[in-house]
């Protein structure tokens, strides 16, 4: 067990489930409300990953959004937790960036017809139709790509004042903006406790940067709202992982019901519950092609992050092998996580890898770097691009899997 696990170990706290549940008569009698009753009373909290919605739908399921909250904030159930905002901030530029990156891509991907001279052919009509077909080609790809310039540079030239954050400034006012106020040392105290415990929500973001701190702070975002207003709420977000859902078949089910119980205690009785954000949309009266549209993005996203799922856990499985042949060859090397670049320059060393497993574990980490904590990155890889990598990290796995003891230098 190495030093990291072992003093985790010596943290968990045996009793922890008292602590999750510490009223147990409660498990049998708990009556959770349902979306349709409170509708009209319940206070909407939106998710980040839910207000980046409209960045990828048309014109008019943003037209139907915007009925949608203006319906919520007429009636004051809407609130934004302040994270969310903050979470925005750091990912709206990134919408912006893989749309003028996918404008770009498509503008340089047309080219012009390749032209050859035939001069036997020059006497013939369909020959010279032909050749005015293609001049007529060329003609119109010049102005098509005139016309993306054009709308490149109207990219360029917002400054925050896009559609998307235009609707949201009309709308969301520092009244909607509920910010929560922390004392910074317990909070980061009360993620630790329940990252060692594996108590919804945050802990599945223990290797992000911030350590999963922003799922937390939502999550007390919502506490303080149902201490506070003694209401139910409903959480609108596309976030899918464990540490918020119980799982299977790959698909969300139920909310995790340490989650419903603790807001159940906090509120003082009323009812948690988790929708997706097409699901929002058809609660609230938004038009049928608007919920199709966005229930479509939501399904390209699930696929998405699903990939990137299983391309993780694969870098893991990777990271696992090439440390087991390395303490194979180095007996006495220590009980602590080693880089695998580190590893693997120390196995091609000693002859048991070629340099070409050296480029590409190098490429493959830069992508696991992006996937973990870089999100402007994250943001314009395409599904084709993921499956590539999963399939150039089995090829990785195999390789360090076969790797023999006896046949190093």
């Amino acid at each position: 067990m190495n030093e990291k696990n072992k003093g985790n170990q010596d943290e968990f706290d045996i009793f922890i489930a008292n602590s999750i549940f510490p009223e147990a008569a409660s498990i049998f009698s708990t009556h959770i409300k349902t979306i349709k009753s409170i509708k009209n009373t319940a206070i909407i909290v939106m998710d980040a990953n839910a207000l980046l919605v409209p960045y990828n739908v048309g014109k008019d399921s943003v037209s139907q959004i915007r009925t949608t909250y203006e319906k919520l904030v007429k009636t004051g159930q809407l609130i934004i937790p302040g994270q969310v905002a903050r979470e925005f901030a750091n990912n709206r530029t990134n919408k912006i960036l893989t749309l003028f990156q996918q404008l770009t891509r498509k503008q340089n991907s047309i080219t012009n017809l390749q032209k050859g001279k035939y001069p036997l052919l020059e006497s013939l009509p369909e020959y010279k139709e032909a050749i005015r077909l293609e001049e007529e080609i060329d003609r119109l790809i010049k102005e098509y790509r005139k016309t993306i310039s054009s709308v490149l540079d109207h990219i360029r030239s917002w400054t925050w004042d896009d559609p998307v954050s235009r609707l949201y400034a009309d709308l969301f006012t520092e009244e909607i903006v509920f910010d929560l106020s922390i004392d910074q040392d317990n909070m980061k105290k009360e993620l630790k406790r329940r990252q060692i415990h594996k108590i919804p929500p945050g802990y599945k973001d223990a290797s992000k940067d911030d350590s999963g701190i922003g799922d937390l702070l939502i999550w007390f975002t919502i506490l303080e709202i149902g201490r506070s207003k003694s209401k139910d709420v409903i959480f609108v977000s596309g976030d899918e992982k464990p540490d918020w859902w119980d799982r299977t078949e790959n698909q969300p089910i139920y909310p995790r019901y340490e989650l419903i119980d603790e807001f159940r205690r906090e509120s003082g009785g009323y009812s948690f519950h988790i929708i997706h954000f097409s699901q929002f949309l058809d609660l609230y009266g938004a038009s049928e092609s608007a919920v199709e549209e966005v229930r479509e993005e939501e399904s390209r996203l699930s696929t998405e992050f699903s990939l990137i799922g299983e391309f993780i856990h694969k870098w893991q499985i990777l990271e696992q092998t090439l440390l087991s042949k390395y303490r194979l060859i180095k007996a006495n090397s220590p009980e602590r996580w080693i880089n695998p670049t580190e590893v693997a320059h120390q196995l091609y060393g000693s002859g048991l890898v070629d340099k070409k497993f050296i480029v590409d574990l190098q490429d493959i980490k830069h992508l696991r770097n992006a996937f973990v904590h870089d999100r402007n990155i994250t943001m314009i890889r395409t599904q084709l691009e993921i499956k590539k990598a999963i399939s150039k990290l089995d090829e990785l796995i195999i390789i360090a899997s076969n790797i023999s003891f006896e046949d190093a230098d």
